[in-house]
């Protein structure tokens, strides 16, 4: 029986988590593309990995690649959390 209901919560809980997995992909998206200045035709992004950052409450690492100068980044989108969520706090890429 117990068993039972914690996969019961672990199934209900999951869309929940799916959901903010997407914000926060959506977030790191939009936050590159307004730094780099182009649009999503423009560059690819991709390897969305969370990593740690000391002093950081979330952070996330991509690689952006430029279509046009075949130029490829690493960059770090750190997060900080609200009382609802998180916002952008600043984008590193090398």
């Amino acid at each position: 029986m117990k068993a039972l209901l914690i996969a019961a919560l672990m199934f209900v809980s999951a869309p929940a988590f799916a959901g903010k997995m997407k914000e926060i992909y959506i977030m790191t998206t939009d936050i590159i593309l307004e730094n780099f200045g182009f649009d999503d035709s423009q560059v690819q992004i991709d390897d969305y990995k969370f990593v740690t950052v000391e002093g950081e409450d979330l952070a996330v690492q991509t690689t952006v690649r430029v279509y046009y100068t075949r130029a490829v980044y690493t960059c770090v989108t750190t997060f900080k959390k609200t009382e609802h969520f998180y916002d952008v706090k600043n984008l590193r890429c090398k």
